[in-house]
């Protein structure tokens, strides 16, 4: 699954959980790929499409997020990326979690948080 096709599902997924999408960083654009808001605090998501070296790329989106956590914020992270990541998020579930950040998984069925 490509990048650009995991952003319609999970955008619809937040909207269905009561966000506002404040921004959408698709394709080579930088900046945060989606900045949702949501009770006074913002839910900032990478995303990460398939690619030849999924524990690469897995890695890098965590240096991604973690360079947008502020000490004090309320604001949430999470990562969103498809089924052949599964195994690679599983491995760093401990970390994740300790950190509060968010994994979906994007697939046929929809979006599922993972943890």
């Amino acid at each position: 699954m490509k990048e650009e096709q995991l952003f319609d599902p999970m955008i619809a997924y937040l909207k269905e959980e009561g966000y506002s999408i404040l921004e959408q960083h698709r394709g080579y654009e930088h900046g945060t790929d989606i900045v949702a808001t949501k009770d006074d605090y913002k839910f900032l998501l990478e995303l990460k499409g398939d690619s030849a070296a999924y524990d690469v790329d897995f890695g890098t989106m965590i240096y991604q997020i973690m360079k947008k956590m502020q000490g004090l914020s309320s604001d949430k992270y999470g990562l969103v990326v498809s089924e052949n990541y599964r195994k690679h998020a599983a491995r760093c579930k401990f970390p994740l979690v300790k950190l509060k950040i968010s994994v979906y998984i994007v697939n046929e069925s929809g979006v599922e948080l993972l943890f």
